[in-house]
């Protein structure tokens, strides 16, 4: 219910009159991801297959409110003698974890419209996280949903009259559910538009 009342937040301000009449900011980005926590104890490795978009109204010069959606792929191959969810695992075990955050967000701007705009931005929201791993025949799959944060700096900058690139780290951390707690940081670039010269 907390994670509906959180959603249902931004739904409410991106329908109601004063934001309908405010200039929106569309962005897609692709972005790497460098695990922490629980994530890397599970996949090690850099992910290099991370996505997100953003959907974000303008309602004052500096000031952006929407919502934003990703995926981030990690996965290992290890060999070692493990136990998950109390099971000995032993073998060549193929592990994945894709996380789907869906938040909340606002951004804070400096500069002037049209310029080169660093930013401040944080997330709140949800995520569900989608942990597997194969050995042989075997798999052994959980999906949990998480209470989630992201912080965010970057910086927007101009590419033509209604086109911006824009380059951010984000750190996403998901609560502990179901006695995990996920978090990783991601590097993004990505490309938005938007309906003015925001």
């Amino acid at each position: 219910m907390k994670t509906r009342a959180l959603l249902a937040i931004p739904i409410a301000l991106l329908l109601s009159d004063g934001a309908q009449a405010q200039d929106w900011y569309w962005g897609l980005s692709y972005g790497v991801a460098t695990p922490t926590s629980d994530t890397k104890d599970f996949t090690e490795g850099t992910s290099w297959r991370n996505w997100g978009i953003d959907v974000l109204a303008v309602v004052r010069p500096n000031t952006s409110v929407g919502v934003s959606f990703g995926l981030n792929a990690f996965n290992d191959v290890t060999t070692e003698v493990s136990s998950i969810d109390g099971v000995e695992i032993q073998g060549t075990q193929f592990r994945y974890i894709n996380s789907f955050p869906m938040m909340v967000t606002i951004r804070e701007y400096l500069g002037m419209p049209g310029d080169i705009r660093p930013f401040l931005g944080f997330g709140v929201g949800t995520q569900l996280v989608k942990q597997r791993v194969d050995v042989g025949q075997w798999r052994i799959s959980d999906n949990t949903w998480h209470v989630a944060l992201a912080p965010e700096v970057g910086v927007v900058l101009p590419f033509g009259s209604e086109a911006k690139w824009f380059v951010s780290g984000k750190y996403n951390y998901a609560a502990r559910a179901s006695d995990r707690q996920y978090s990783y940081f991601g590097f993004n670039i990505g490309v938005a538009w938007q309906t003015d010269g925001f």
